[in-house]
């Protein structure tokens, strides 16, 4: 494996450089973001590291320079939790995660770090990251418009969404152009690492036109609320409308989970939606066509409008589909159906 490490610091960059060339791997460094772009031109890595505060072309930019001229998987590294605000911009601009970066081997969970850090580049370095200006460009596939399924005939009550990797870029898109006036709540699975949840929270009431929560146990969902879930933390819905948080069990593999929660909104059938947004993996694919198979309405983000498109594929070879849409139209979906609901349900005006 090769690794182009981005960052300003020599500190940093030596101590990096350390860990991945003791496991056999590869390193360049650049120490700008123009400098990275620069190697780039000529040295091909499977992976690059990215810290978000640099002089000139910071992160952000050059994250999105990255994913525009080469499809590279890029892993946002940061120095501390606090900079985890920073962290969730750099999601935005299409980073597929972001780690704490390791510190020196006489800090706390110094081993634990390194060895997050390895096994998330060693997996992240084989996805395949669909080129950033083709999902600006809102290029559609023929699936995009094919309808695969009858409308469901009851009003929804509920929106739940699934994503990962690339989730942020996707949700950005969806979620600025919903109307503030949606008549359910929506809960929202985001696969992210362990202690960014409250930044992410923080960057979704930002650019979402209705409140956002991470949901806590036994609370009753409210309409027009989106809900996150929390770490560590298994989330289901109850045929009453309230939230269920589990501890996540030792089989399984990811947690939150979205099969888990598409699972459990099953049981309401045709008041169900369900989305699957960009993400690495098969999660939320099977939860989704039990959702599909008790009549609820499924909504895939299409393959080449997703930065990484093995989730939304997974669950579209498995016939979990309804719809295939880009980002975009799936906002207008619900759009659409909001408006219908809230004629239908709007009291009528006297004479």
């Amino acid at each position: 494996m090769r690794v182009l490490v981005v960052d300003d610091s020599p500190v940093a960059c030596t101590l990096l450089c350390a860990i991945l060339e003791s496991t056999g791997i590869e390193t360049r460094v650049a120490a700008s973001g123009e400098q990275a772009l620069e190697t780039l031109r000529s040295y091909t890595p499977d992976i690059v590291t990215m810290d978000v505060n640099m002089p000139g072309m910071d992160g952000y930019a050059t994250t999105a320079r990255i994913l525009q001229t080469y499809a590279l998987p890029v892993v946002v590294l940061t120095a501390t939790a606090n900079a985890a605000d920073a962290a969730i911009r750099a999601l935005e601009a299409g980073a597929l995660t972001v780690l704490q970066k390791p510190a020196g081997p006489e800090a706390p969970e110094f081993d634990r770090h390194v060895d997050e850090l390895l096994r998330t580049l060693r997996v992240m370095s084989q996805v395949k990251v669909v080129r950033r200006s083709s999902l600006q460009a809102g290029r559609k596939s023929p699936a995009a418009t094919k309808r695969l399924s009858p409308e469901p005939t009851d009003i929804p009550r509920i929106v739940g969404i699934a994503a990962s990797a690339g989730g942020p870029a996707a949700l950005k898109t969806l979620l600025q152009r919903l109307n503030p006036e949606q008549p359910w709540p929506i809960i929202l699975v985001q696969h992210i690492s362990a202690g960014f949840i409250g930044s992410f929270r923080d960057w979704l009431e930002r650019i979402a036109p209705i409140p956002v929560n991470i949901a806590k146990a036994d609370q009753s969902l409210e309409r027009g609320v989106l809900y996150l879930a929390p770490d560590d933390r298994l989330l289901s819905v109850t045929s009453t409308g309230h939230v269920r948080l589990e501890p996540c069990r030792s089989e399984q593999l990811i947690c939150p989970s979205a099969d888990h929660l598409f699972h459990s909104m099953a049981k309401l059938g045709q008041s169900a939606i369900g989305i699957q947004l960009s993400g690495m993996g098969r999660d939320g694919a099977a939860g989704l066509l039990n959702l599909k198979n008790h009549g609820a309405l499924t909504l895939i983000q299409e393959p080449s409008d997703a930065v990484i498109d093995s989730m939304p594929r997974t669950a579209i070879d498995m016939q979990a589909a309804c719809e295939v849409l880009p980002a975009e139209q799936i906002a207008e979906m619900l759009n659409k159906l909001a408006r219908q609901y809230l004629n239908e349900n709007r009291p009528r005006q006297g004479c």
